[in-house]
């Protein structure tokens, strides 16, 4: 299960960050804040659940006694 979640939290990291790559680098230097901001906004959605799944994927993994 964790290796499960593990591989689902770094799909999803790539799965909006790349497209939020894509759509900031399509500006090539125009002033189109809408793809700059919609850029930013598939990026942070990347990095949130990405670590969100990652985290979870820890704690569904460990013993609730063992530190």
């Amino acid at each position: 299960m964790k290796t499960l979640a593990r591989a689902g939290a770094v799909l999803s990291f790539a799965f909006f960050s790349l497209p939020g790559l894509a759509l900031m680098a399509h500006t090539g230097g125009y002033a189109e804040t809408g793809q700059i901001i919609f850029g930013s906004l598939f990026i942070g959605i990347g990095c949130f659940a990405g670590t969100l799944l990652w985290l979870m994927g820890e704690q569904s993994g460990s013993k609730p006694g063992a530190n």
